[in-house]
């Protein structure tokens, strides 16, 4: 049979069509298979499985490190979540979760509700619509337990900018609810910004949220800005919360309240985090009087623009302002800070002896401001290091400076924790305006990540006294405080008083009563930040075993300063010296005893031979007993 021409084409078209058309309909499917295939062999899975629960709340499974293939995911959920009603949705055609009391298969389009026990590893089968097995995961569901939890909704919905520049700031929505699901706050806020010195350098960050209205938390006070607090650098998760109430029941302005919450960003789990009232000048913060607000009620805000100075040697910097308030005696807020941080802030000063303060308020500080505060923080530093005390041209004692029980105060909180950190940054001190007090106070206190042992080497030191010379970039103001007999009897006092019977509370009662409360939170903040926590140790994925570490040490510590404080057991001082005759550290040892561990020092490729007893040739070691005051000098080969 013949078939014309036309009909040729026709049936060529349509064979055309046929093979054209018809893979169009598969396409979409193959192409998606294709994708959860590479999604599944890169051990990324977040977009082939969403779980529903609550109020239609969603939490996408995450894998603890992608890079390794044998790794396992997880679901984590909140306080709230019934783990027998979990809505299930996939993008495969099909999963099957085996390895629980029953296998539980869901299709894709199907929302199906599903019931899962807490830590059992599921085997997840993802399968493609011809029934081929494209992938398999592994994935355990933890929930949290006894915990608040906030969800935080950024513009971008995501976390990329925020994590990558301290200085960005973005809007955003949150949500705060009780360990019900019940709605505690809920709005839009002026923006969230990451924050930390080193901790910033970690995948967990620490972030800063500002409120468009102020709102009391937990009864923590009324306040417009929060601050959520990692401790990814406390294996323990209780240094910083046994540290902020301690000082608040030593009584102590401006120390910080602060609770346990479970935060998720943008739907994402994102660990177990401490909301914290932030160091700052306001109502139920630090009450004195804001003078960077009135820099910017005097001189709009434009503040933010204004054209910067610094003085010619670089000891003074801050913005040049057209009004000054009338009374600039007053309202600063200031932290010591070493060099590389210094250099970010916009106002501040440095001491004759090398001490460097930001001025956190006024953050915009004016000529006359910088002089002011500047030039009474020299006079300070000119009357502790006298003998005598006394300034040698003012003839103030140095107590008509400072006030000498907050001092004292602060110096005993960095020094009960060995805060390797307390001598160098976040370490605050505030004066008010004239009309309330002539003088600077100490405190409040932040950041105590790194206390109670948790740095290398000395600082585990739990019998001897550090006096704020644990950090390279240490202040030696306490140290010449020290020398005075007055400033010691305060100590003693304050010791006996405030804090010597506080520590044993701490160790044998606060401890466990925190570590009873974060229990079930901190089981999917460690499965969420496992591989971040590896990087201090293999000890530092048990944070119970580390909570008994800090125990010990307050244990240890309060047994040393109360034979110090209490008893007046005799201190011999040693002072560590560089080659310039600088003091670098400064240990004082119960007389008799020796230093349980000496400093190292790092000399640009020169070899640190160790300490050299005045000008002899003999070495300190860890095994010779202290007897006397002595100094030691550095030694290189």
């Amino acid at each position: 049979m013949i078939i014309g021409h036309k009909k040729l084409r026709t049936i060529r078209w349509a064979l055309v069509l046929t093979a054209v058309v018809i893979p169009l309909f598969f396409l979409p499917g193959w192409f998606g298979d294709m994708k959860i295939e590479e999604l599944l062999r890169k051990n990324i899975i977040e977009s082939s499985l969403t779980f529903t629960y609550g109020d239609d709340r969603t939490v996408k499974c995450y894998n603890e490190n992608p890079e390794n293939q044998e790794g396992v995911s997880y679901a984590l959920f909140p306080s709230f979540a019934d783990m027998d009603r979990i809505g299930v949705d996939t993008d495969a055609d099909r999963v099957e979760f085996t390895g629980g009391k029953e296998n539980i298969i869901v299709a894709k389009g199907e929302h199906a509700v599903c019931s899962f026990e807490e830590g059992t590893p599921y085997q997840v089968y993802f399968y493609n619509a011809g029934g081929k097995e494209i992938g398999n995961e592994t994935i355990i569901f933890l929930k949290s337990g006894n915990m608040r939890t906030m969800y935080v909704w950024t513009q971008t919905g995501s976390m990329e900018k925020l994590d990558a520049d301290k200085k960005y700031k973005e809007g955003a929505s949150i949500e705060l609810v009780d360990e019900a699901g019940e709605d505690i706050f809920s709005d839009e806020i002026k923006n969230i910004s990451a924050r930390g010195n080193q901790t910033f350098d970690y995948e967990k960050k620490s972030y800063q949220i500002k409120l468009r209205n102020p709102v009391d938390f937990f009864g923590m006070g009324v306040s417009d800005t929060w601050i959520l607090l990692s401790n990814v650098y406390d294996p323990a998760y209780i240094r910083n919360k046994l540290t902020y109430e301690m000082a608040l029941q030593a009584k102590m302005p401006g120390s910080p309240e602060s609770e346990y919450i479970d935060v998720y960003f943008n739907g994402i789990y994102s660990g177990m985090y401490q909301l914290c009232e932030k160091v700052e000048i306001g109502e139920n913060r630090l009450e004195i009087v804001d003078l960077e607000e009135q820099n910017r009620s005097l001189n709009g805000e434009v503040l933010d623009y204004v054209e910067t100075f610094a003085s010619e040697d670089g000891r003074k910097k801050g913005v040049r302002l057209a009004r000054n308030p009338e009374d600039i005696t007053g309202g600063y807020l200031i932290e010591h800070d070493y060099g590389a941080k210094f250099g970010e802030v916009t106002s501040g000063f440095i001491t004759e002896q090398g001490e460097p303060f930001a001025l956190k308020s006024p953050s915009h500080a004016s000529e006359a401001e910088v002089d002011y505060i500047s030039g009474l923080m020299q006079e300070i530093e000119d009357a502790i290091k006298a003998e005598d005390g006394y300034h040698p041209v003012t003839g103030k004692h140095y107590t008509e400076y400072i006030d000498l029980e907050s001092w004292a105060d602060k110096y005993l909180v960095e020094e009960i924790t060995r805060n390797n950190g307390g001598g160098a940054t976040s370490s605050y001190f505030y004066k008010p305006q004239d009309g309330i007090s002539t003088r600077v106070y100490g405190g409040p206190v932040w950041d105590y990540d790194k206390g109670y042992g948790n740095a290398t080497s000395y600082n585990k030191n739990t019998r001897d006294l550090g006096l704020l010379t644990l950090h390279v970039d240490n202040t030696a103001w306490f140290y010449y405080l020290y020398q005075h007999e007055d400033f010691v009897e305060m100590v003693k006092s304050e010791y006996k008083e405030k804090f010597s019977d506080y520590l044993s509370e701490m160790a044998d009662v606060k401890a466990d009563e925190y570590l009873a409360q974060i229990e079930a939170a901190a089981v999917p903040d460690r499965a969420r930040f496992t591989h971040v926590y590896l990087m201090f140790g293999e000890e530092a994925l048990d944070y119970k075993a580390q909570a008994e570490e800090v125990k010990q040490f307050i244990r240890e510590r309060k047994a040393f300063l109360d034979e110090v404080w209490l008893e007046n057991a005799e201190v011999c001082m040693v002072r560590f010296l560089d080659e310039e005759g600088n003091i670098v550290y400064c240990f004082g040892v119960k007389k008799g005893e020796c230093i349980e561990e000496l400093p190292v020092e790092e000399g640009g490729g020169r070899k640190f031979l160790g300490w050299k007893i005045g000008d002899t040739q003999e070495f300190l070691t860890t095994q010779i007993p202290v007897t006397e005051d002595m100094t030691v000098y550095t030694a290189w080969e």
